[in-house]
């Protein structure tokens, strides 16, 4: 047990002075540790900013005590995120219950239990704090990616004059400007259209990037390759005198997956869901709406021979009225919503009053949280009802609609 009290540096506790406390306390010096600590306040300023809490979530902890890295992130005007390996926490202020003393050069338990002279030891207080700093778990914020990125979108070598060079961004000067962990960067890089070019990333520009996969998908036809024989060596030799064969390579790791070896060689096959939905994408950019079949009929003929477009290729990116006579489909892509979660709600439920949850989840998973999956997400910002029709297992299919609609 130690005896704290408060004190000034004039008049500290002396030996005496615990002894007699500890009596009217009707306790024994054999009840305490022979070493008692006197808390006082310094003459020095304890008013200033020279410290701040940081108050540990279990996440921030968990990290400490793997020995990952911890850091700031953003410029001098955002808000202040600290980002571990995997995760993004953003930092608030909290005001504190009780005001917390800091304090030196405390001792505990540990510390004390072995000593056996009787001594009075002064602890002196620095700072009083009637706030601390909160850290919970932020999801990723892309606003910042797609400004840099935009500014030097990349449409093929004959515009690489205009660029400016000063805005061109390697991956590690992007880790350090943009509030996200590393792990969650890299994931949300993989998800975009954006490659690495000359150790710079670039975002692809839609019209050259189609261009592009379109060659390298003519030469299944030309060559009379299988689905799942298609040789990157022969597409780069085939297309090196009109495609940079560094684009080439980018886009093939992109929508290609590795098969089998034939001859000692690795062949490859394209991606069907990437290159489906890409392809969806190129048509619904033509017209602001289109009617249903003529797109499905476009989208079939679009893709090589062999790959199926399925309706659930579209979710996340188009949203398909059935009500409307014609029924319509229209490009809506998950990356133009806003990122406050009850605005993004107001825009999905103006754009389509009932959704189900697979036409619905692409667009709410980005900013689910390990505590908010996507079914917390729609119970806690939507209204579930059945229709009289039933799905493909014999059961009623469940809608959701906004909360406050009748």
């Amino acid at each position: 047990m130690n005896l704290t009290d408060q004190a000034n540096s004039t008049n500290s506790r002396t030996l005496q002075a615990v002894n007699e406390v500890l009596q009217s306390a009707k306790l024994s010096r054999e009840d305490v540790l022979s070493t008692s600590q006197t808390v006082f306040f310094t003459n020095e300023k304890i008013d200033d900013n020279s410290f701040r809490l940081l108050e540990l979530n279990n996440e921030i902890l968990k990290s400490i005590e793997n020995g990952e890295k911890l850091c700031i992130k953003g410029c001098d005007d955002d808000d202040l995120v600290i980002c571990s390996e995997k995760v993004t926490f953003q930092v608030t202020s909290a005001e504190t219950s009780n005001s917390l003393l800091l304090v030196k050069p405390l001792k505990f338990f540990e510390d004390l239990k072995d000593s056996s002279s009787e001594q009075v030891e002064k602890i002196k207080v620095y700072k009083i704090f009637n706030e601390c700093l909160e850290a919970n778990v932020s999801k990723l914020c892309l606003k910042r990616l797609y400004e840099i990125l935009s500014k030097t979108v990349y449409r093929g070598p004959e515009y690489e004059s205009e660029i400016d060079q000063n805005q061109l961004f390697t991956l590690d000067e992007l880790k350090n400007c943009i509030q996200a962990s590393d792990a969650e960067l890299i994931d949300a890089i993989q998800s975009m259209d954006i490659f690495e070019i000359n150790g710079f990333l670039r975002e692809l520009d839609f019209e050259y990037h189609f261009r592009v996969l379109s060659y390298m998908l003519k030469l299944i036809d030309e060559n009379s390759w299988a689905l799942d024989t298609i040789d990157y060596n022969e597409t780069c030799e085939s297309l090196e005198e009109i495609i940079p064969k560094e684009i080439i390579k980018c886009i093939f790791e992109k929508y290609t997956t590795e098969t089998r070896i034939i001859d000692g060689m690795q062949m490859y096959q394209y991606k069907e869901e990437r290159v489906c939905k890409f392809f969806a994408r190129v048509i619904l950019k033509t017209a602001e709406k289109f009617n249903l079949d003529e797109f499905l009929q476009a989208w079939k003929e679009s893709v090589p021979e062999g790959m199926v477009p399925k309706e659930e290729m579209l979710y996340g990116i188009a949203i398909i009225d059935r009500n409307s006579k014609p029924k319509v489909i229209w490009s809506f892509e998950e990356s133009s919503l806003p990122d406050n979660i009850n605005e993004r709600f107001k825009v999905l439920f103006k754009a389509k009053d009932k959704w189900t949850v697979p036409e619905i989840a692409p667009y709410i998973k980005p900013l689910a949280t390990a505590k908010l999956d996507v079914n917390a997400l729609l119970a806690k910002h939507a209204r579930a009802s059945l229709s009289d029709m039933k799905d493909t297992t014999g059961n009623k299919i469940k809608y959701y609609s906004d909360r406050h609609s009748r």
